[in-house]
């Protein structure tokens, strides 16, 4: 759990400069929320039982816009091809890479952490896809306990106080130091980090009836399945009624998972 909270540290201190206001990309008062939770949830240790067993989803890691391609996103939503655009995310390894399709249908809403109503994308993707076991799937996609929010803090001041004897997170605090990034605003940006992360463990409902298992996040519109030791995620951000936006990404995964019967 600390080497976990510690990586989450390190995530913000090299990602301070956030993303522009009004953009419905995860971030919480400029910090890259969904990205740093992401980032740590990829870079847990994996389970020595994942099989990888699906190797056709495996097949698509680097050829994501065939496993969701753009027919299949017109299809499942009805918007207009003229309004849509797509990117191609490749960083890192396969299991970080992503496809994006966007659309400008001029859909207004909040973006958490400021005030007032701005122009959202209306947002399809998919990704991470990559090999792991029912058992780390589960431990990954759940609301975190009590005792390990107690153990989260803990870390996190061992953190600050450069008393973690971690060698990334110290490295971490001298760049914070070099961009005269004050203590006091990394314990203040920390902690909002620790509680956007157990937010969004807490918006976890289990999704029944599709792959082997699988998680809808109602806070980050994400839809995460398993199938035979291989999971992929879907962001589906094109409602500001959540369970729409549920039922498209179900619809959508339902879809993907006939590629691979």
């Amino acid at each position: 759990m600390k080497k976990h909270l510690i990586i989450l540290m390190v995530v913000f201190l090299w990602s301070c400069s956030g993303n522009k206001e009004g953009e419905n990309t995860g971030t919480m008062g400029g910090i890259d929320v969904e990205g740093a939770i992401k980032n740590a949830e990829n870079r847990r240790s994996a389970d020595p039982n994942a099989s990888g067993g699906n190797t056709c989803l495996l097949d698509y890691q680097e050829k994501l816009d065939q496993l969701l391609t753009a027919d299949m996103v017109l299809q499942a939503t009805r918007f207009p091809g003229n309004l849509m655009d797509s990117s191609y995310r490749r960083i890192m390894g396969p299991a970080y890479h992503e496809v994006s399709y966007r659309f400008k249908n001029g859909r207004k809403g909040k973006v958490k952490g400021l005030k007032g109503e701005y122009d959202l994308k209306d947002i399809i993707s998919v990704g991470s896809v990559k090999a792991m076991s029912l058992s780390q799937f589960e431990d990954s996609y759940r609301v975190i306990t009590e005792e390990e929010e107690k153990l989260a803090k803990e870390a996190f001041e061992d953190v600050t106080e450069g008393k973690s004897g971690d060698p990334q997170a110290d490295e971490a605090l001298k760049k914070a130091k070099e961009n005269h990034i004050s203590k006091e605003t990394v314990k203040k940006s920390g902690g909002a980090l620790m509680n956007a992360f157990k937010e969004v463990s807490e918006g976890y409902r289990v999704e029944k009836e599709l792959g082997n298992a699988a998680r809808w996040n109602v806070v980050t519109n994400r839809l995460t399945v398993l199938q035979n030791g291989v999971q992929f995620e879907l962001v589906v951000e094109i409602s500001n009624n959540t369970e729409k936006n549920r039922e498209t990404a179900v619809a959508i995964a339902k879809e993907i998972l006939k590629k691979c019967e």
